[in-house]
């Protein structure tokens, strides 16, 4: 009888977080993308490859989402700091290609080299991410994703998680 009454119990939790995950695969991106709310939250908790595989899901199901390019890469920060580097790569790589360097302006140059360099950083590329950065020094202006890819730069020895924390 006890044995019953634990199992009823763990199945009963488990299907309360089953419907709660259902939920907030539903909400639009604003709701899903707030501090509050989903992934953060998980994020908050040092769960980031929950968060990542839970960002992967709403991608995956979920029609309303307004800004892809986001998810992708919050996706990546997420697998990347629980050491996936696989997935972090694969997520990372799709928010950016080489038109965004040619036809994207200020914003689309700068986007290009930072998660270029991300990826190179991950991918443990020092000689690519310092090419990168001397590029970026040259002909753009220096921004918070710049200071990003120094301080990786500057801690190439660290773990993605480790260097991107202040």
């Amino acid at each position: 009888m006890k044995t019953a009454t634990i199992v009823f119990f763990l199945f009963s939790c488990l299907c309360v977080r089953a419907q709660n995950r259902s939920r907030e695969l539903g909400y639009e991106q604003p709701i899903f993308d707030s501090d509050t709310c989903c992934w953060r939250k998980l994020a908050k908790n040092n769960e980031y490859e929950k968060a990542g595989d839970l960002i992967v899901s709403y991608l995956k199901n979920n029609k309303k989402r307004s800004n892809i390019h986001a998810l992708h890469w919050h996706a990546g920060q997420m697998f990347a700091k629980a050491q996936n580097d696989r997935l972090a790569v694969h997520y990372f790589r799709k928010t950016y290609n080489f038109l965004y360097k040619w036809f994207g302006g200020e914003d689309g140059k700068t986007w290009y080299y930072y998660a270029k360099g991300t990826v190179a950083f991950i991918e443990r590329d020092q000689e690519k991410l310092s090419k990168i950065i001397k590029s970026w020094d040259k002909n753009l202006p220096k921004d918070r994703n710049y200071s990003s890819l120094i301080r990786l730069y500057k801690n190439w020895d660290s773990k993605y998680l480790e260097a991107t924390e202040p």
